[in-house]
């Protein structure tokens, strides 16, 4: 450590610094106080300056009985379309909008036919599943099927994604998706997605399908999301 600079402050920068490179993602807790004493061998007082001060700087925010937490962005938005429609992370981008994601189901498949020839995987191969339901503002407004290769994603099961959002994680790994097919059209709700979703069956959902490419054209996600039409406007640009 530089001791010309206070301790603290220099904690708070490598705190930051890490957030930065995303070894502590968005809605992820940090190490506890006393974990961070031990790395930085301080007293527990200097780290908990250096925690109160990013808190209120914004970088932190505290739940009482869970710990401290990286804070997410405010950035997000209920407006499909453009060049950034890749999926519902990207679409929630600049709106004020309160979100909160809840996990259903999370755990390993095998990919047989549909899934196998979805993300181009030989049968049998492992895929890890994700099954959440997006809320805005406390009301309900999306259902999310999101697959992804294990063989990527090894330690997929150690994150916590109702406060993670999936593609910080997957830039973490190198996995980002750069590029996507897109297949929209306009269903009715069935009993089962109607309760989930707080809407009369038959009421009418946007259906997304989405298949995602990292860097080096491999699949890393496929996924299917349903977007209640009265919480959505969605939108394009036709080109002659």
């Amino acid at each position: 450590m530089d001791y010309r600079m206070p301790i603290y402050i220099q904690i708070k920068d490598a705190i930051i610094k890490k957030i930065n490179n995303q070894e502590y993602l968005p809605g992820e807790a940090i190490p506890s106080e006393r974990k961070l004493a031990e790395m930085y061998q301080v007293n527990r007082m200097t780290v908990k300056k250096a925690i109160e001060s990013l808190v209120e700087e914004g970088y932190l925010f505290r739940i009482h009985g869970k710990g401290t937490f990286v804070q997410r962005k405010n950035s997000q938005r209920l407006i499909l379309g453009g060049e950034d429609a890749y999926g519902i992370s990207a679409l929630l981008r600049e709106q004020g909008a309160q979100t909160r994601d809840i996990v259903l189901e999370k755990g390993m498949l095998k990919a047989f036919n549909y899934l196998g020839s979805k993300m181009e995987l030989a049968k049998y191969e492992d895929v890890y599943l994700i099954h959440r339901l997006r809320c805005a503002n406390d009301a309900p407004f999306a259902m999310e099927y999101c697959y992804m290769p294990f063989k990527y994603f090894e330690d997929v099961d150690d994150y916590n994604f109702e406060d993670v959002s999936i593609y910080d994680y997957m830039a973490r790994k190198g996995r980002f998706p750069q590029k996507f097919k897109q297949r929209l059209i306009i269903i009715e709700a069935d009993e089962k997605l109607a309760k989930q979703m707080g809407i009369k069956i038959n009421d009418p959902l946007y259906y997304f399908e989405y298949i995602g490419q990292d860097s080096e054209g491999h699949i890393v996600e496929y996924t299917e999301s349903y977007l209640r039409c009265d919480k959505a406007v969605f939108t394009y640009e036709a080109i002659r």
